[in-house]
Order: structure tokens, then sequence, then C-alpha cells
């Protein structure tokens, strides 16, 4: 009976979407990306940035949309009118007011013990941090090749934080000056 239950579990594996698989243990929500129009204006427009799964932490409205849409062109986003339209459609259908937002979790108190005068120590703590909070959405690669500078790493650290990461405020800090000494722009 046991060996019948064991093949069980490993096709219910095996029959998983692999990027379930990949996503199992995480805390993150999944989001899967919608057929129709909607699916090329986000492939065009959103995803060179950042994930789909990201919308599902909010449940706005159109204006809430709308305002946040705006900050992603401030930021470089490029869609037109008629695409924004679209993308509002679906993001008010999915993840408007009435929906339920994904928890956002955080961890209690800085998980980087950045005092003391020992770098071995601080740079060991910063790369476990990479390797458990930030490894758990990017890859390394994606990590090693983008050469920021430490304002620029602060700021995606403080941006990551917002989306879900599960770092204190402390850790901001010290956590881009590792990524900036470990794979900055110099």
């Amino acid at each position: 009976m046991r060996p019948r239950f064991a093949v069980v579990i490993l096709v219910a594996f095996l029959a998983m979407p692999l990027a379930a698989q990949n996503r199992r243990g995480r805390n993150r929500p999944l989001v899967d990306l919608p057929r129709g129009p909607v699916r090329q204006v986000i492939l065009d427009s959103c995803t060179t940035c950042h994930g789909i799964d990201d919308y599902a932490y909010y449940a706005m409205d159109r204006a809430g949309w709308q305002k946040l849409i705006d900050t992603m062109k401030d930021k470089g986003a490029v869609i037109s009118d008629d695409n924004r339209s679209v993308l509002l459609d679906w993001l008010v259908s999915k993840f408007g007011p009435d929906s339920k937002p994904f928890p956002r979790t955080r961890a209690d108190g800085p998980i980087l013990n950045f005092g003391g005068g020992d770098t071995a120590a601080r740079d060991a703590a910063a790369k476990r941090v990479v390797d458990s909070v930030c490894r758990t959405c990017h890859t390394l690669e994606r990590i090693e090749v983008a050469k920021y500078t430490e304002d620029k790493w602060r700021e995606i650290v403080t941006d990551m934080r917002i989306k879900g990461a599960q770092l204190d405020t402390a850790d901001i800090a010290p956590l881009a000056a590792y990524l900036a000494k470990t794979y900055g722009a110099n």
C-alpha cells in the first residue's frame, strides 16, 4: 500500500506545472498570465521589470490602479492609452476593491547583524540574506549582472521590501552596501 501512495505523490508532483513547483514554499502569490488581449499588453509593458504576481498584493479600484500605472510610467514603463485601458479593465476585474489581497509578511527585526568590525562575518551574513531572501524570487545571475551602485541597490532593496521581501528596514543599507561591493558597477 505504501509504494502505491509514493507513486501517487510522485505523479501529482510531476503533473504540477514547473512554475508552481519552483514557487512551492515561497510566501508569494501565484498569478497566471491571462489569455486574450491583456496578455500581450502585460508581456510588452509590465514583465520586463516585474512579475505579474506583484498584482495580487493589491485590491484597488480603477483610480488606484491608474495611479500605480502612472508611477510605473514615471519609472520608464511604456504603455499606450489603449493598452492602459485594457490593462486597467483586467486589473480591476481580477484585483479590484472586492478582491482579497495576498498578505505581505515580514521578518521581525533585522535579519543581518552588522554590528562590530568583522567584515568577513558581515559579508557572510549578507550572502545568506541574498541566498535566503533575494533568491526566493530572483536568480543569482540576475543579481550578478545588475552592476548597480550602492544608491541604486538601496533603492532596489527598499522596493523589494515594499513588494514583500522579508527584510527589516535596518537591513536595507548594509545589504545594499554588500550588493554594491560584490555585484556593483566597479
